[in-house]
């Protein structure tokens, strides 16, 4: 049985690696890749090192449905806009942006220079980074990626 993903913000450079790996992986379906500037485009169109390897056409990122885990690859601040409703779509979101990196609000504050806009979130994240917290990663259903 294949786990069922979707990547909200697919367009950008790290949603096309995210579906290079994905595509590859056996055991995942990718149902939805989001974009708005490239609605309705073949996802090989974006990124062309995908052509032969998926016939996904991008869609909107308002017509989401239900998937076992949602990726946001979306730019800095815009997946705490809407978390809400990722985590209606999904029990398992691994943010791949900053939105979530951070467990301290005034952290967040002191580093982006800006408030969080869903800070009750913040404390449901994990940091991404096995090296660190491999066990909490292992049974927790937010993810933040470690960015660069």
């Amino acid at each position: 049985m294949s786990t069922r993903v979707s990547i909200v913000g697919a367009s950008g450079y790290t949603g096309g690696e995210l579906l290079r790996l994905l595509l590859s992986h056996p055991k995942v379906e990718v149902v939805q890749a989001t974009s708005r500037s490239h609605l309705g485009e073949y996802v090989y169109q974006v990124h062309p090192n995908l052509r032969k390897r998926t016939q996904l056409k991008f869609s909107d990122p308002e017509a989401l449905e239900a998937v076992d885990i949602l990726f946001l690859a979306l730019p800095h601040g815009k997946a705490q806009t809407e978390i809400d409703r990722y985590a209606a779509m999904a029990d398992n979101i691994i943010d791949l942006s900053a939105d979530f990196r951070l467990r301290e609000v005034s952290f967040y504050q002191q580093w982006y220079g800006k408030q969080h806009l869903a800070p009750q979130w913040l404390s449901k994240f994990v940091y991404g980074l096995p090296e660190l917290h491999r066990e909490e990663i292992r049974q927790a259903h937010y993810i933040s990626g470690v960015g660069c």
